[in-house]
C-alpha cells in the first residue's frame, strides 16, 4: 500500500489542487492516509508511522492552506527514512538485515549479515542523494520536476542503486564464493 500511495501522492495532489482547494486537497489526501493507516494496523507496526505522517501533514496543510506543505511531504518522507536507516546502522540493528532474515528462504551466513549490515550505509548514502535531489525538486519553480521525481523519479534512483548493489554482491563479495 505505501508503494501505491507514494507513486500516487504527487499526481493524486497535483490533481486535486487543479479542480479543488487546498483545504479539500488537504481533507482528501487525510482520508486515504487514515484508510491507509486502519489497513496497515495489522501490518509490521513501523509501517503504522507512514500514514501517520501523511495525516499529520494533511492536517498542518488545511489549516495553514498551504500548496508548500503538500509540496514538502516526499522530502519530509525520505528525511525520515533516511534517519531510520541510519539509526539502524548505528545500533547496527539494520532495517536492510532485518527485513532479509525476514523474508529469506535460508538463513544468512553470519558473513552475510556483517555484508548486509554494511551496505546499509551505501543504501544511507542512496538515501542523502535522494534528499537532496528531492530537496531541489521542492524548491523548483519546476511543478512538473516535483511531480514527476516525487512520485517515479526515486523509484528509478533506488532501482539504479539497487543494480549497482546486486554487481557488488555479485562480483565481489560472492567472488570467493564462501557465504
Amino acid at each position: 500500500m505505501s508503494i501505491l500511495f507514494s507513486l500516487l501522492y504527487a499526481p493524486l495532489v497535483f490533481l486535486s489542487l487543479r479542480y479543488f482547494d487546498i483545504r479539500h486537497a488537504a481533507a482528501a489526501i487525510f482520508i486515504i492516509a487514515a484508510l491507509w493507516f486502519l489497513f496497515s494496523l495489522k501490518n509490521i507496526k513501523i509501517t503504522i508511522l507512514f500514514p501517520l505522517f501523511y495525516m499529520a501533514v494533511a492536517l498542518f496543510a488545511y489549516t495553514s492552506a498551504s500548496f508548500l506543505v503538500l509540496k514538502i511531504m516526499p522530502l519530509l518522507i525520505s528525511i525520515f527514512f533516511s534517519l531510520l536507516l541510519f539509526v539502524s546502522y548505528l545500533q547496527k540493528r539494520s532495517l536492510i538485515l532485518y527485513f532479509a532474515t525476514k523474508f529469506s528462504r535460508k538463513a544468512l551466513s553470519k558473513r552475510e549479515e556483517i555484508y548486509i549490515q554494511k551496505s546499509t550505509l551505501f543504501w544511507f548514502f542512496i538515501t542523502l542523494v535522494n534528499i537532496s535531489i528531492h530537496l531541489s525538486a521542492y524548491l523548483s519553480e519546476q511543478l512538473n520536476f516535483w511531480l514527476y521525481y516525487s512520485s517515479v523519479g526515486w523509484y528509478i534512483l533506488f532501482m539504479l542503486a539497487g543494480i549497482v548493489q546486486f554487481i557488488h554482491r555479485k562480483y565481489y563479495f560472492l567472488k570467493d564464493g564462501n557465504v
